[in-house]
């Protein structure tokens, strides 16, 4: 088990009830989908793994969420230090304006890896990581602006992994993008979790369907039904799981 999530509410401004009582575990070096008409709470939830939330102010968690043994909404967590075990590719592709190899290396520029041996090292298997190497290797100092949709969000991804987090979180990371890039990220985060546990918001049932082992259906900010995705999708215990995945409402 990666995450326990144990009695988690979430309210916005400290009033708007937006999670009720979630109560599920995401598994280690697995896919967890969250899925879910717009407005059930799958991004909300998905904020809460890295404490995104926090961002903004009177945002308030109640219950707990358990990651290497402690309740990492604890006020005393360090979040800075769990954002970085814990990384967040979003829906759009968010590169830094500059160099691909200064994107890469950011976040280990600010740990205080200073060693241009190290950094180069740690660059390059990020981006083969993120099967992105291949493609810039002659233009590591050109800007991050100069590549494709597709090719931004593989390297937002390397970005997120130069880190070498446990647990990356996936905000309908191919929702802006065309068919070719998005397969090619699916592809990615199929051989990313033989080493790291991935959770992915999807709105496309599809995606769902090919990428994830477990998945957890939401609908008004409560959990309707999780388990294998084989089962949600084919054989759901709940009428409204049932009536989503076969595209009824939503």
């Amino acid at each position: 088990m990666e995450i326990e999530i144990i009695d988690l509410d979430f309210y916005y401004s400290g009033q708007v009830h937006a999670l009720k009582n979630i109560n599920f575990s995401i598994l280690k070096n697995k896919i967890t989908a969250l899925i879910g008409p717009s407005g059930c709470g799958k991004t909300t939830l998905l904020r809460c793994f890295n404490r995104m939330h926090d961002l903004y102010p009177n945002n308030r968690y109640e219950g707990k969420v358990m990651f290497e043994k402690r309740n990492i909404l604890n006020k005393e967590e360090d979040v800075i230090q769990l954002r970085s075990k814990i990384g967040m590719v979003f829906q759009k592709p968010t590169p830094f304006p500059m160099s691909i190899f200064d994107n890469v290396s950011y976040g280990l520029k600010l740990k205080g890896i200073k060693n241009k041996t190290e950094l180069s090292e740690r660059v390059e298997t990020s981006l083969k990581q993120a099967a992105l190497w291949d493609e810039v290797k002659e233009k590591l100092n050109k800007n991050a602006f100069d590549l494709s949709g597709g090719q931004q969000q593989r390297l937002v991804i390397a970005r997120a992994l130069a880190a070498e987090p446990d647990i990356l979180l996936f905000d309908e990371p191919t929702s802006a993008l065309d068919p070719i890039s998005t397969g090619k990220i699916e592809e990615l985060a199929l051989e990313l979790k033989q080493n790291l546990t991935i959770i992915i918001v999807t709105h496309n049932m599809q995606q769902a369907a090919r990428m994830s082992d477990n998945t957890a259906f939401l609908m008004l900010g409560e959990m309707v039904e999780f388990g294998e995705t084989a089962k949600i999708f084919n054989d759901p215990i709940q009428k409204l799981t049932k009536d989503y995945v076969s595209g009824r409402f939503g």
